[in-house]
């Protein structure tokens, strides 16, 4: 009897434990997430820390890009070849050394060292928590854990901003500074303590002969960069993100202010209006998918929809703040299934090349918004005949129509290039 209840009681454990690895590989992507948005509640205060200009700003926030977006190619092969607890444990100790370095300079210099560790170590939070859904999670609900790990580091960048700016009135800036580094040392023992790798039925460590080696993973690499399929995936997903990279992060609250006539406040309630649509979005829009078995019919409503509605906030000229207010929740609405990119990605290749497969996909995505968020500002300068580096030049309400209708153009043709993509009914392949 005793024995009998060992056993229950083991599998009982067993049937939580995907869950509970799965969560703290969700926590490791909020905590990148963290990472990501953590200078920007603080600008005044590093602009006095490191006693450099606006301009120096950027440097600061750019490097982290720097060392996120290259690394997404490398890391999915790392994340296949080493597995999830490795790359967690690894991409933790850099980001915390790269807080750390950050935290504790007043030389420029070095500080952005500390932003591209930062940078390296974020790029190992989304690729190796889907490495870990597609491993421990079902394959049926593939495509609601993307949406839900998307969701939840949405709702992590919103959560950092008001904390943090909360935290910065009531303790010292150089606590704030190393705050990060703290929650990266929690992680570190969640890490230790709760993800585990994955054994096959006959009891041995998960791993196929074709991914014994480096080489031969980035050969895999090679042949998914050869893919059509991969790229008009990656297209896709960078065009449905633009809503995010180049309007919500760096633009919505200068186009609400100027064209719209929103006080700040009310512009950052608007973006963020947006983020809680693509949240909600997120969460619902995998689960449909998973239930009703498609990844197509989603992104193509989602890119119509989303094209349909930025169009209006640019180009119609609205004047009720609450109709506006509709039509940010509504933008967010309709990008959230984008998501489902990622299960496309991974089903398109086979499950033991998953993490590169997913990898190669946010490369692609992160560069588009790297490449498309200052072309706006160059496009802005270009109408108003001014130069980026000026920041007493006030764009009018037709230089942001012009320069940000990159956003609907950009969905039209992801809406014509999801036609293209071949339906995987959330079906791996072989």
């Amino acid at each position: 009897m005793t024995t009998l209840s060992n056993n229950q009681q083991k599998e009982k454990n067993y049937r939580y434990l995907p869950w509970i690895i799965f969560g703290t590989g969700i926590l490791y992507y909020c905590f990148a997430y963290l990472l990501r948005v953590y200078p920007s509640v603080m600008e005044h205060h590093l602009l006095s820390y490191f006693n450099v200009g606006e301009k120096d700003f950027g440097l600061i926030t750019g490097f982290y890009y720097l060392g996120y977006a290259p690394m997404q190619l490398p890391v999915g092969v790392t994340v296949d070849r080493i597995g999830a607890r490795r790359s967690l444990i690894l991409g933790c100790i850099i980001a915390c050394c790269g807080v750390f370095i950050f935290a504790n300079t007043h030389h420029l210099g070095i500080a952005l060292t500390g932003r591209f560790m930062i940078g390296i170590g974020a790029a190992f939070g989304y690729v190796t928590a889907l490495k870990i859904a597609s491993l421990w999670l079902p394959r049926k609900i593939f495509a609601t854990a993307t949406g839900f790990l998307t969701g939840s580091g949405m709702i992590a960048a919103i959560i950092t901003d008001n904390y943090l700016t909360h935290l910065i009135r009531v303790t010292h800036f150089h606590n704030v500074l190393l705050f990060p580094g703290y929650v990266g040392i929690i992680l570190f023992i969640l890490i230790l303590l709760f993800v585990r790798q994955k054994k096959n039925t006959d009891g041995e460590m998960h791993s196929v002969s074709h991914t014994a080696s480096y080489k031969i993973l980035c050969y895999q690499l090679w042949k998914i960069m050869k893919m059509r399929q991969m790229w008009l995936i990656g297209l896709v997903g960078a065009l449905l993100y633009l809503p995010a990279s180049v309007f919500v992060d760096a633009w919505a609250i200068p186009f609400l202010k100027t064209a719209r006539h929103f006080s700040r406040t009310d512009a950052a309630f608007g973006a963020s209006l947006t983020l809680a649509g693509w949240i909600i979005s997120s969460f619902t829009a995998g689960f449909l998918s998973d239930y009703y078995g498609t990844r197509k019919i989603p992104l193509v409503i989602a890119a119509l929809g989303a094209a349909t509605v930025s169009s209006l906030i640019l180009f119609l000229p609205i004047g009720s703040h609450n109709l506006m207010y509709c039509l940010l929740f509504a933008l967010g609405i309709f990008c959230g299934p984008h998501p489902l990119c990622f299960s496309l990605g991974k089903e398109n290749c086979p499950h033991d090349i998953s993490a590169t497969a997913v990898a190669f996909t946010n490369f692609v995505i992160m560069v588009g918004g790297m490449v498309m968020q200052p072309a706006v500002g160059e496009f802005l300068a270009l109408l108003s005949n001014s130069t980026t580096s000026n920041t007493n030049v006030i764009y009018s309400n037709m230089d942001y129509s012009i320069a940000l209708s990159i956003i609907p153009i950009g969905l039209i043709i992801a809406y014509f290039a999801t036609l293209f993509i071949q339906e995987t009914f959330g079906k791996q392949v072989e």
